[in-house]
């Protein structure tokens, strides 16, 4: 039915407001959301942008599901910033992953499940590889969702891994290599 009121908003060119808390049903059936807190609007933006790019871990939250790790900006390159990461190490984003003007050194970093891969295939290889070990692995047909304790994490990271023809899935006390790219990192006020 999301599908055919979009088709049918569209055909007749007509403004829709919808209000949901329903953050799938926002995202499917919106051109703009205006995300909420306490009266005020957090964020208004495209689905993609909202999801993509977050402006704080708020609105990160609200959205889908988010990592969030301690950082501390080393320095600012005019456009990239270098991160000190909690439990991911060093790394060097650039200032579109970032809200504008970040404030202070102690930043609050987010990485969606998705954006993290293990990596499980001898000679596989990602922009950059984090050890841990499984802690939890919930296995849905299409998807399997790992909960991963890594080395300084306080809490263990979420994983979501396709399942595809020939790829292993670990279970809990298995070593998981966890790689990710500069990418994946997002910078939260």
């Amino acid at each position: 039915m999301q599908v055919e009121l979009r088709r049918l908003q569209r055909a007749v060119g007509i403004t829709f407001i919808l209000v949901t808390h329903d953050q799938e049903e926002a995202l499917i059936m919106s051109d703009r959301i205006a995300v909420m807190f306490g009266g005020r609007i957090a964020q208004l933006a495209s689905p993609e942008e909202l999801y993509r790019r977050p402006v704080n871990r708020d609105v990160a939250s609200f959205i889908g599901v988010m990592n969030f790790f301690s950082g501390r900006v080393v320095s600012n390159g005019g456009d990239t910033y270098r991160l000190d990461v909690q439990a991911l190490g060093q790394v060097e984003v650039p200032t579109s992953q970032a809200p504008e003007g970040v404030k202070g050194a102690d930043v609050q970093v987010g990485v969606r499940p998705e954006m993290l891969t293990l990596l499980l295939q001898e000679g596989e290889t990602a922009e950059r590889v984090t050890e841990g070990e499984v802690v939890e692995a919930v296995y849905y047909g299409d998807m399997t969702y790992y909960n991963v304790m890594l080395p300084g994490a306080g809490a263990p990271v979420m994983i979501s891994m396709r399942n595809t023809a020939g790829r292993p899935i670990l279970t809990a006390g298995d070593p998981a290599r966890v790689g990710w790219g500069a990418e994946s990192v997002l910078v939260l006020n």
